[in-house]
């Protein structure tokens, strides 16, 4: 019996063993992925440096844990045994509260002391770099107005701000409160007659008046069926700033449904095994009403991931001509020529554009448009060559900096490009970060005098009085977005280069 039980043992270490290997070589069987942001090592590569300083086989050790077979597995049963067991998780960034409410750490941070100690320990400086973004979003807003380009914010309420009832006991968060971008620019926006739509008011007062859920239990976002009806009041919004009959949608019937993207994310990173119990959650279909008078504006969104509930449900091709998406004014979604705001031409797509919404909750309201605003700003008031201008007094400065010049020298190898591009691109994107160290009519509250005069609207070309052939030619040109493009990049390359060698 005893020799029995060994063997048997023994046979079933070996299939185990060979089963684990196989999994780990093929992956013949397919597991649900990990969710959240995961670097997986990859395999070191074998030299006799790296074998003889010992790299290799920490990297090789890194790699086998990382491609384990059934780790997946392995990871959703630990995190679960924890879960149930000592109700905690390994995930830093979800913080369970009341009745397993799971919220982001950084709203739960905003709640009891504000994130603006992640940028300030001093009050006064974050007022003042609020009341610095505000009067650029001021000044955009009304450049743009001249071109009948509408810009306005979409003020996104925390789940903290909505359901603060439910949140973790406070335990590590013990600075007095500061400011909060929302109250402060809040009020400076009243001041400054900037746009922006207050869906904290509007979220605060539907609480408990309406029978769809305004955010769920495990998910961090606003639900999706209340993004649909948000976007519905966007839609109205903008018809009203941009005095345009814009199609607008129909919300359906709700219906219980099993719980949608994003619906869950946040229990989605803890990676468990079970779902954790919660109330049915209430979806509604979103439909385009047909309107054959109403038009398709192009319609850019700069912001956070709030922005991506809309995408899941509302039928966006339908209502928008184009409908860019700017993904902290980094990464670009629904754009087919650009898939990052590094490749685009400012002028352009501010040009191009009827609307812009900065889409921004509670908790990134601190990174109010990531810079977008500060380069609008610039562009809207001085062309190329008086950027370039001013980009050659900072290119001298950068040089006369031994350090400074050599981190240039040292990025411009490791992205194997020249010294030259990478002195130019980083002088553009200093005076872009804080255009009113460069240009002095930027400071202050006052309307800057200066305008570009290279900016073209399509709408607001008067060539009537050129020749037909030439005409229709131009016309052509311009509603070919990447034959333009081509044309200004041409052009721009052109004024550079002469500017350089001092040949006009």
């Amino acid at each position: 019996m005893k020799k029995f039980f060994h063997k048997t043992l023994f046979i079933t270490t070996i299939a185990l063993m060979t089963l684990l290997t196989v999994q780990t070589l093929t992956g013949f069987i397919s597991l649900k992925q990990l969710k959240g942001a995961m670097t997986l090592s990859k395999m070191p590569k074998l030299t006799y440096n790296s074998y003889v300083d010992n790299s290799f086989q920490h990297g090789f050790e890194q790699y086998a844990k990382d491609h384990l077979g059934f780790r997946e597995w392995a990871l959703r049963l630990y995190n679960q045994y924890v879960w149930s067991c000592y109700h905690t998780n390994s995930n830093s960034w979800v913080l369970v509260g009341d009745d397993n409410w799971l919220y982001e750490s950084e709203f739960v941070m905003d709640h009891y002391e504000s994130t603006m100690y992640k940028y300030t320990d001093d009050p006064e400086v974050m007022k003042e770099t609020f009341e610095q973004e505000a009067l650029r979003l001021w000044k955009v807003q009304e450049l743009l107005k001249e071109h009948d380009v509408h810009i306005f914010v979409n003020m996104i309420p925390g789940k903290d701000v909505i359901f603060p009832e439910h949140l973790p006991e406070n335990t590590e968060y013990f600075e007095p409160d500061g400011i909060h971008a929302y109250d402060y620019y809040k009020k400076r926006f009243d001041e400054l007659g900037i746009n922006y739509i207050d869906n904290v008011v509007v979220f605060k007062n539907l609480k408990n008046k309406v029978d769809y859920q305004l955010f769920t239990k495990t998910g961090t976002h606003w639900s999706n069926i209340a993004s649909d009806y948000v976007f519905d009041s966007i839609i109205n919004y903008m018809e009203v700033l941009g005095n345009k009959n814009i199609t607008n949608i129909k919300i359906g019937e709700k219906y219980q449904a099993l719980t949608r993207e994003p619906d869950d994310d946040l229990e989605q990173l803890l990676n468990l095994t079970f779902r954790i119990k919660s109330e049915p959650n209430l979806y509604a279909d979103v439909t385009a009403i047909n309107d054959t008078t109403a038009i398709k504006p192009y319609f850019i969104t700069i912001g956070d991931s709030y922005y991506w509930n809309f995408v899941y449900n509302i039928p966006l091709d339908k209502i928008f001509v184009k409908h860019p998406y700017w993904y902290y004014n980094s990464t670009i979604y629904f754009d087919s020529e650009h898939s990052s705001t590094s490749e685009i031409d400012m002028e352009q797509e501010l040009m191009h554009a009827d609307f812009i919404m900065l889409n921004y909750c509670t908790v990134q309201l601190y990174k109010l448009g990531n810079f977008f605003i500060a380069k609008a700003l610039t562009h809207l008031c001085y062309d190329k060559h008086t950027i370039d201008s001013v980009a050659e007094n900072v290119i001298n400065v950068i040089k006369s900096s031994p350090e400074w010049y050599q981190s240039i020298v040292e990025k411009a190898q490791n992205n194997h490009v020249s010294v030259e591009e990478t002195l130019y691109n980083d002088a553009i994107y200093v005076i872009n970060l804080e255009p009113e160290k460069y240009f002095e009519e930027l400071k202050g509250d006052k309307m800057p005098l200066s305008r570009n005069k290279d900016l073209v609207k399509t709408s607001d070309v008067n060539i009537s009085s050129i020749p037909n052939e030439l005409q229709n030619m131009i016309n052509y040109i311009y509603s070919d977005g990447n034959w333009l493009n081509d044309l200004k990049i041409k052009a721009e390359k052109k004024r550079y280069n002469a500017r350089r060698t001092g040949k006009y």
